[in-house]
């Protein structure tokens, strides 16, 4: 046995312990506010148990001591049940001394934690509880919305992290439970909450300091002038020049006064007091996002709404929503074009259908005529042969004249069926604009081709009763180089060759 004076080490102190938790002592402690006895008096020499917490319940009844059996690991409920039912705990057959309730149920967690714990490396524990990395400065992560409050928006970051954003960086307000893309900009150790932004939204601006190349910022447009848009960044004078305010080129630049606009900062030089911005910057990103995720689900044979942005003499620009495609200028009309001008306006909506995707590149080749009736749809139908159609010449060849019957659809007439007399050159027959009256001889609806004859619309000449009445002439006669002479030809053999002189036989 133990010979340490503090520890109670004999039946009375273990009594006098259980009679303080009696409610007759319980009523009797000191209220918490009064003065405790003084060291020396003998009251103080040993401490209710209960004297410093509040009196019981009467109706709990008086804590009934537990036998120590039941405190043996994995014996928590016996425990609790000898409290209970006094009369069974005092059964099992249990000498050891008694305790209170409450040391009783800690012993008892204690050893189910230690039984719990047996056998589980320390190192383990450590790692399932160690949280995720910290999050970096400028790190673009994946983040749910959790909730929004006012103008705050709340998202639940990696690990156990979670950021806050501003709601005047959305032009539409988010969802809760949305995913989005945000970047890290530091922790605001105050709140314990990481400060995102919007990828592409603007930074807020105080002074030259926090003004870096490629920064994106909102500026409010003060004026214009010859060069391009003077602005303004909280009270910082900016310039952004005429080739940096749009994609396309701007004619009035008066249309952006007194309007804010987003932009990246592409030149600083606070000693110079010169700051360059620019808006065709923005949305050329934007215009790249937006065409990753356009090429992800377009596909060959699409039928699209789009928007003419730019005629060249090749083609036609057409925005699809999000990406630019190119109209060929064979592939504007059924027709034959001179120029895209003749077909198409800039600023015209169309509906165009997607040919060709490349993916190396990310260029996109559209047709305005496939969106349009095909005239060559039952072509023999329309023009069956034998029928006798008007139409009007659309070019010569050397070897015939096209006739146009209707938009989309022409004709060849051969040289041979030009006339019914021998012809040396078409221009001698037709011109080009001529209307006229044609006979259709075949027609091949696959490959888009029609024989017409000119001759079998006209009479037959009646022959002539001489050869030479009969000669037919479809050009005048040209007028020989070379004009006849009637007087004899100069020269002859009979004369000498002038050799003779110098004494030479030729």
């Amino acid at each position: 046995m133990s010979t340490n004076q503090d520890e109670p080490n004999t039946a009375a102190d273990v009594n006098a312990a259980e009679d303080a938790t009696s409610p007759e002592h319980v009523a009797a402690a000191p209220d918490m506010g009064t003065d405790l006895p003084n060291a020396g008096e003998p009251s103080a020499k040993k401490i209710l148990i209960g004297s410093q917490r509040d009196e019981a319940d009467p109706k709990l009844g008086t804590p009934q001591p537990i036998r120590g059996a039941s405190l043996e690991a994995g014996n928590l409920g016996a425990a609790i049940q000898g409290v209970a039912n006094p009369s069974a705990a005092s059964e099992s057959g249990a000498g050891v001394a008694p305790t209170t309730m409450e040391a009783a149920v800690e012993s008892a967690v204690d050893a189910e934690l230690e039984a719990a714990l047996e056998g589980l490396q320390m190192d383990s524990l450590l790692d399932q509880q160690q949280p995720a990395g910290d999050l970096e400065t400028d790190e673009k992560v994946r983040a749910l919305v959790t909730r929004i409050h006012n103008d705050n928006v709340f998202f639940s970051l990696k690990g156990r992290y979670e950021g806050i954003a501003s709601m005047r960086q959305f032009k539409t307000p988010p969802e809760e439970g949305a995913m989005l893309d945000v970047v890290v900009n530091g922790l605001k150790e105050d709140e314990g909450l990481y400060e995102v932004t919007i990828p592409g939204s603007s930074v807020s601006v105080a002074d030259w300091s926090d003004l870096v190349e490629g920064a994106t910022i909102e500026a409010r447009v003060t004026g214009s002038n010859t060069g391009g848009l003077e602005l303004s960044v909280n009270s910082i004078r900016a310039f952004m020049p005429a080739s940096q305010i749009d994609v396309v080129r701007v004619e009035n630049f008066g249309d952006y006064v007194n309007k804010k606009v987003q932009c990246i900062v592409t030149e600083v030089n606070e000693g110079r007091k010169r700051l360059v911005l620019s808006r065709r910057a923005i949305l050329e990103r934007e215009n790249q996002e937006k065409k990753k995720e356009l090429l992800s689900t377009l596909a060959v044979g699409q039928t699209l709404d789009g928007i003419v942005t730019k005629l060249m003499d090749f083609g036609a620009f057409v925005d699809i929503g999000g990406a630019e495609g190119l109209v060929h200028v064979s592939k504007m009309s059924w027709d034959r074009v001179t120029h895209p001008s003749d077909v198409l306006k800039a600023g015209q909506q169309v509906k165009v259908k997607v040919e060709k995707i490349n993916a190396g590149d990310g260029k996109i080749s559209l047709s305005y005529r496939d969106t349009l009736e095909n005239p060559w749809t039952s072509i023999d139908q329309k023009y069956p042969m034998g029928a006798v159609v008007d139409g009007t010449v659309s070019r010569l060849a050397q070897f015939g004249a096209f006739v146009k019957l209707e938009p989309g659809v022409e004709g060849l007439v051969h040289i041979s069926e030009l006339a019914h007399h021998r012809v040396m050159a078409v221009k001698n027959v037709v011109k080009q604009g001529d209307g006229v009256q044609v006979k259709v001889l075949s027609v091949d609806p696959q490959a888009q081709k029609i024989g017409l004859s000119l001759k079998a619309t006209q009479a037959k000449p009646e022959k002539a009763g001489t050869k030479k009445d009969a000669a037919e002439v479809d050009a005048p006669i040209r007028e020989a180089a070379v004009k006849k002479r009637d007087e004899p030809l100069k020269g002859g053999r009979d004369k000498g060759s002038g050799g003779e002189q110098f004494g030479l036989n030729w």
